[in-house]
């Protein structure tokens, strides 16, 4: 067993023997006395929380101030939610090639988390109504620039760094989130046709919902990408990035979105289930 996998097998085993309760006892541990970590932590979160606030509350308040007051709110609560996630996910600041234990989050990590500090927001922004097509703007230049990300982190992880076990687990199930809420976002704002908002439904949620599944087998898969997963979701930010470009145009959206969805997304989507199946298949038992 090499070094990597012996240290994802450590992470394996935390899962499974002892519950998440004992990566935030674990987390907990790891900031008391730790001036860098909770430096590091405290500034990507205020810097989601101000992300989060000042887009969802400057939306909001051209709709009305019952909708500032409640997107408040709910972009607080959602701060909080992805900000003890993030806390929590101290415990998986390993590195996978030696298994050693860095005091920062780091870029990468960051970046995953304001992608993820990005979603109620959007979503507001979808929702509430704006002058013209201002919140149409708004959300094709936010959601645009965070949807890139997903490209930035994993190329400034593996060039720059640090590679965690964090990302490796974290950068998964944030694309999971933000690609669904993005979805619901683009189809209520007419980028996409119904159907597609479905399919990418069916993507990411469908792996997720069948984890628990997975779990009560006892085996414990890799929490990361499958290659074909990372070609979809690739494909998904060309495919609704070109249907945000056709709606500005003022082009035929459902045709376009049939052209590419079809062949693009349907047979990587398909792929990337075969490769989870076969992952959790050959997944080793705890016992």
């Amino acid at each position: 067993m090499t070094a990597a996998s012996g240290g994802h097998a450590v992470v394996e085993g935390r899962v499974g023997l002892r519950g998440f309760a004992s990566f935030y006892s674990e987390a907990l541990g790891r900031f008391r006395g730790n001036r860098h970590l909770q430096l590091s932590f405290w500034s990507w979160a205020l810097l989601g929380l101000v992300f989060t606030e000042a887009l969802g509350i400057g939306v909001a308040q051209m709709d009305s101030r019952g909708w500032v007051v409640a997107a408040a709110i709910l972009c607080f609560v959602w701060w909080g939610l992805v900000s003890l996630v993030l806390a929590g996910g101290a415990a998986l600041l390993i590195t996978p090639s030696d298994g050693a234990f860095i005091d920062y989050y780091g870029v990468p990590n960051g970046l995953t988390a304001l992608r993820a500090y990005a979603v109620v927001p959007l979503m507001i922004t979808a929702s509430v109504s704006t002058p013209g097509r201002t919140g149409f703007v708004i959300w094709c230049a936010v959601a645009g620039s965070a949807g890139m990300l997903d490209v930035v982190d994993g190329f400034i992880a593996r060039r720059v760094g640090p590679l965690t076990e964090l990302g490796r687990a974290f950068d998964p199930g944030m694309d999971a989130l933000f690609f669904s809420a993005g979805a619901y976002s683009a189809w209520r704002l007419g980028i996409m046709p119904f159907w597609l908002m479905v399919f990418i439904y069916v993507r990411y949620l469908g792996p997720l919902l069948a984890t628990p599944i997975v779990l009560l087998t006892r085996r414990r898969p890799e929490l990361v990408h499958t290659a074909w997963g990372r070609r979809n979701t690739l494909y998904i930010g060309v495919v609704v990035f070109t249907l945000m470009w056709v709606k500005i145009a003022g082009g035929p959206v459902d045709a376009v979105a049939l052209g590419m969805g079809v062949p693009l997304l349907g047979v990587s989507t398909l792929l990337h289930f075969w490769a989870l199946g076969v992952r959790a298949y050959r997944a080793p038992v705890v016992r």
